[in-house]
């Protein structure tokens, strides 16, 4: 009988145990998920204010701070045309200034690889090279796909939309 009961114990603990394991590895699991989603809206809503926010007092750090939030297909297309923006933006002297007013999580896929990201942001345009046009004011709303690339969030495509 006391062997008996020994092995019952030792059958429940065992069960018990197994049980705190198996949740404890499902709410690590859980917490990861949602720091996934989390970090995936936060690199698109870092990489739209990068878009937004140029200025020709500082174009180089703007320019490399936009590439540093890109991969792939993103990172060369802005790549590609960086000399021109940053052309136009020192003849013109312009200082765009971006306000972030949205950004959500679209979908994610099941191994929290890739994401898509939906952003609205704002900004304003006013030129210091002597011009007296008023400032103008720029919408800008993306649907951005994000990938994690070594651990990190980093934006594989940004498409504006309407």
């Amino acid at each position: 009988m006391r062997r008996a009961l020994t092995g019952g114990l030792v059958l429940l603990v065992a069960a018990l145990s197994l049980a705190v394991y198996w949740i404890a590895r499902a709410r690590t699991d859980a917490l990861t998920a949602a720091q996934d989603r989390e970090m995936a809206v936060q690199a698109a809503a870092a990489h739209a204010v990068s878009l937004m926010s140029i200025d020709h007092r500082r174009i180089d750090d703007d320019l490399k701070r936009a590439l540093a939030t890109s991969t792939g297909p993103q990172r060369a297309q802005y790549a590609a045309g960086q000399a021109a923006l940053r052309a136009a933006t020192l003849k013109n002297k312009a200082v765009q200034t971006g306000v972030l007013r949205a950004s959500a999580l679209a979908s994610i896929d099941g191994g929290r690889r890739t994401a898509q990201v939906l952003i609205v942001g704002d900004a304003v345009i006013h030129w210091e090279d002597g011009r007296k046009a008023p400032p103008e004011e720029r919408f800008f709303r993306w649907r951005m796909d994000v990938t994690k690339a070594s651990g990190l969030w980093l934006v594989s495509r940004a498409e504006l939309v309407q």
